[in-house]
């Protein structure tokens, strides 16, 4: 299958991850016989989404590996703030594990004053990674990627969110190709994809998972990608669709990526169970192909590589993007 290069970012930073420094510093646990009962694996968005179907998989197959259930626990709002304040503060015993969407280390983290660090987690393994799609209605007469970066007068698109990778992506564009570029922003994936389907904007900037049924469906046209490569899935779908970066967009080329982080302070020995488990779950033939069918890819590096390296330098390269583009930002 194909695989993330890099996970399409610029950012090398110190590693920030160590062990004994999260807010449950001093708690410990037994790890010998661990585990002993059910695990619960917070997920920061609600069922029925791309982020919350990755969560199910994985816990599908992680509840094999270990022997005792994997229980998905939504607990949706705030940009994954709540999930993640949630786990940042659970007691270090590994049955409260964080499925950890980027977003929540990046853009929520940046535009609201959250209970949480990064150096209050330590990876597991990252467990997907999804470009997004510069999508336009079926109707538009934006037929490619180079006649909406030509267009005359004002273009509207839709994004995630304020500062979300999608608005980023939107402005980023619009600043380098001086665009009137205005967005929209809507309270999540749904929304915004609707609102591209029903032409109420220009183009979108909307994740491959949930843009490929509708470009299947004849509803929306694929102008780019905001990956330097496209998943196997999407190419058939929609051969020859460009990167951004052959636009000269690379430095605002993203991904959203996923994975699995515990609480910073929990016992070693219950880490390396849950890495050796997670390991089996991801290079399992079921699991790939629910990767690889949804349009996204297996990130190619380890968990700490993941959140030791790149969460932080997307955190500090959006930090820098949105004083570029006067997204306004709280810290």
């Amino acid at each position: 299958m194909k695989r993330g290069t890099g996970l399409t970012t610029l950012a090398s930073v110190t590693m920030l991850m160590s062990t004994g420094c999260g807010p449950n510093a001093g708690q410990q646990v037994s790890a010998e016989d661990y585990p002993e009962q059910n695990i619960e694996m917070v997920v920061g968005f609600g069922a029925g989404g791309h982020n919350d179907s990755v969560a199910r998989k994985f816990a599908e197959g992680l509840s094999e590996e270990l022997g005792e259930r994997v229980l998905v626990v939504n607990r949706e709002g705030g940009g994954g703030a709540i999930a993640a304040t949630e786990a940042a503060h659970a007691a270090p015993t590994g049955y409260e594990v964080l499925f950890a969407p980027t977003g929540a280390f990046t853009a929520t983290m940046l535009q609201q004053d959250v209970a949480y660090e990064i150096d209050h987690f330590r990876s597991i393994t990252p467990l997907a990674e999804n470009t997004f799609v510069i999508a336009v209605p079926a109707n538009s007469p934006f037929e490619t990627f180079e006649d909406l970066i030509e267009a005359d007068g004002r273009v509207v698109f839709s994004a995630f969110g304020e500062g979300h990778q999608t608005h980023v992506v939107g402005e980023g564009i619009g600043r380098e190709y001086d665009l009137d570029a205005e967005v929209v922003a809507y309270p999540g994936s749904p929304p915004a994809l609707q609102s591209v389907v029903n032409g109420e904007v220009d183009f979108g900037v909307q994740d491959v998972t949930s843009a490929m049924p509708r470009i299947e469906s004849g509803e929306l046209r694929a102008l780019a990608v905001t990956t330097d490569y496209v998943p196997d899935a999407f190419e058939e779908l929609s051969p020859g669709v460009p990167s951004i970066a052959d636009y000269d967009l690379e430095r605002y080329m993203t991904a959203g990526s996923q994975g699995l982080v515990v609480p910073s302070d929990v016992p070693e020995e219950i880490v390396s169970k849950l890495e050796d488990a997670s390991e089996k779950v991801i290079e399992s033939e079921e699991y790939v192909e629910f990767i690889e069918n949804s349009g996204s890819v297996i990130p190619d590096v380890g968990g700490e590589e993941w959140f030791g390296r790149y969460v932080p330098g997307e955190h500090e390269r959006f930090r820098t993007l949105y004083d570029e583009l006067g997204i306004p930002y709280e810290s």
